[in-house]
């Protein structure tokens, strides 16, 4: 004997794609809420000290409390609505599923929505003001180099607004609209998309570059913290770009598949941002590291490197021990055009780091 529904196979199929996005929203929500105390509790310590960089810090916790109650926010609408589906009005017309694809513009849902759109915008702008800050020290102007993400981010607000404005009218959805020919989903979240590409692509970019040029000067073993591909993930935020694919893919091909990721993107585009704010939070960041070290340009020569804040620097030559040591903040070096690769030849400049415990050896200027 059977007890399931009187229901069609495609339609438990949808209704199996939706539960089952709700579940995964719910393991992405405890990371968001495990990242988030983690985002906490180190800046906060930070925030305390009031150093150097006490400004960015407050910037980043307030950054990170606003997506975490977004996040909440989110989470919370989203088990209202699937509890609205499957249980308070589960007699609905053609089942739970279509329950979820023609109320979204219920009160319920309207908080997930519109929390969806306010940490896209976020999360994208996060993206691009961090490319600005990568690239402020390529040699040109910041601005020429983001100006066609920047101009992409200015149409995610615009096709935002639309995209909100046509999933709150009634019988209206990601799926279907009422009142119109154009769906604003696929367009909406396919520019946000593009943004992510093109700056991840960007930033990639410009950290093989600065790893071709450390490893020049330093050699390999001290250049992992900002060009290991982990970290490429993590700074690129390359983890939302790949759950959009996994939605915007099956929705293209009308799959039901897309229901679940469509969910889970929401908590996705949570945790890319945290995580940078977390590696920025540790000081393994490309702002905030202690050993970060940025290409720039300077005057008088366009291989200019300059350093971070080391410890101590000793100099020494080939002909006596080191005697003589000067505390400093940071050092730059410059690298001569036809430098060879075979590393350096003559004096030499140790510097150690009291913090990593190494001694590496740079060509003096």
């Amino acid at each position: 004997m059977s007890y399931s529904p009187s229901e069609t196979a495609s339609q438990l199929y949808a209704e199996e794609t939706w539960l089952q996005g709700a579940l995964l929203t719910g393991v992405g929500y405890g990371i968001v809420l495990a990242l988030f105390w983690l985002c906490f509790r180190t800046l906060w310590k930070r925030i305390k000290v009031k150093d150097a960089n006490y400004r960015r810090n407050v910037f980043f916790l307030v950054y990170a409390s606003v997506m975490f109650i977004l996040g909440s926010l989110f989470m919370g609408s989203n088990c209202d609505f699937t509890q609205l589906a499957y249980i308070n009005q589960r007699n609905f017309p053609g089942g739970p599923a279509a329950f979820e694809e023609q109320m979204f513009s219920i009160g319920a849902d309207e908080i997930a929505n519109v929390s969806f759109v306010l940490a896209n915008w976020l999360a994208d702008s996060l993206m691009v003001w961090r490319c600005i800050l990568i690239y402020r020290d390529c040699g040109t102007s910041p601005w020429i180099v983001v100006a066609f993400p920047g101009l992409m981010l200015l149409a995610s607000f615009v096709l935002g607004v639309l995209f909100l404005l046509q999933i709150s009218s009634p019988a209206s959805s990601p799926y279907q609209v009422t009142g119109t020919s154009i769906n604003y989903t696929f367009p909406y979240l396919s520019l946000s998309l593009a943004i992510n590409i093109v700056v991840t692509i960007m930033i990639v970019i410009r950290l093989l570059i600065f790893r071709r040029r450390m490893t020049r000067i330093l050699g390999p073993g001290h250049i992992t913290d900002h060009t290991s591909v982990a970290a490429m993930i993590v700074e690129s935020a390359s983890l939302y770009s790949l759950f959009s694919l996994m939605f915007l893919i099956p929705f293209a091909a009308k799959n039901p598949v897309s229901n679940t990721f469509l969910q889970t993107l929401g908590e996705a585009q949570f945790v890319a941002p945290l995580l940078i704010i977390y590696r920025e939070a540790q000081g393994r960041g490309w702002l905030s590291s202690p050993s970060t070290m940025s290409s720039t340009t300077s005057k008088g020569s366009s291989n200019a490197i300059r350093l971070g804040r080391f410890s101590d620097i000793v100099f020494a030559t080939q002909h006596a021990p080191p005697t003589r040591r000067s505390s400093v903040s940071t050092a730059e070096v410059v690298v001569p055009e036809n430098e060879p690769e075979d590393g350096p030849k003559d004096d030499d400049i140790m510097v150690i780091d009291r913090a990593r415990g190494f001694q590496d050896p740079i060509e003096a200027v």
